[in-house]
């Protein structure tokens, strides 16, 4: 059995272990966004911003944000 590892350096590091949460970031340019930290499959995953719960995906989330706050969990 060919067991590989998972190259998890796509991930923004502001979002690990967010996964599930609603949160609010602001970027790198002062705007404000709201959504669920998503994370895609595969060997190198990304985190995913989910627009809301009926959403099937999401756009890749950003390297990194100027500050992220937890709202609540999903």
């Amino acid at each position: 059995m060919n067991t590989q590892e998972k190259d998890l350096s796509d991930l923004t590091p502001q979002l690990i272990d967010l996964e599930g949460w609603r949160v609010e970031v602001v970027t790198h340019y002062g705007e404000c966004r709201r959504f669920y930290v998503g994370r895609s499959c595969g060997r190198r995953p990304v985190h995913l911003e989910v627009h809301n719960r009926r959403s099937l995906g999401g756009s890749p989330a950003e390297k990194s944000y100027r500050s992220v706050t937890r709202l609540y969990r999903r």
